[in-house]
């Protein structure tokens, strides 16, 4: 796929931040260095930065997409109270066991959905 400048500030900013952004978010991010840039351009960006791998799509129980500079082996948490998503370590006992089961992984992709700490306490 094409580099262009679009594409490359889509990606710095979502590298840049531990935190899982919205399309919109990141067009708002990103119109402040490139203020012709159009929201479609950015959704269109965000498909190809999936396709090749560059970012990751964490999808909340809504149906609201995030999305996630990085890209590094680890689970998400999504909490259907505040709606924030954390990244967690990723254990490979069951990639093992799949593995040793005589299959190959291509990809992965481990999302958790229920209640962080705080909205728990919060009954």
């Amino acid at each position: 796929m094409r580099d262009t400048v679009q594409r490359r500030e889509i990606l710095t900013f979502l590298r840049s931040r531990r935190q899982h952004c919205s399309a919109v978010q990141v067009y708002d991010a990103v119109r402040e260095k490139l203020p012709s840039i159009s929201l479609g351009t950015v959704y269109r960006n965000l498909g190809h930065l999936l396709e090749d791998g560059e970012i990751i799509a964490v999808e909340t129980s809504d149906k609201c997409v995030y999305y996630d500079g990085f890209v590094q082996d680890h689970a998400h948490f999504v909490c259907d109270g505040c709606k924030n998503i954390f990244d967690f370590p990723l254990k490979r006992e069951i990639a093992q066991d799949v593995i040793k089961a005589g299959f190959s992984i291509e990809s992965e992709k481990v999302v958790y959905y229920g209640k962080c700490a705080d909205c728990r306490s919060q009954k």
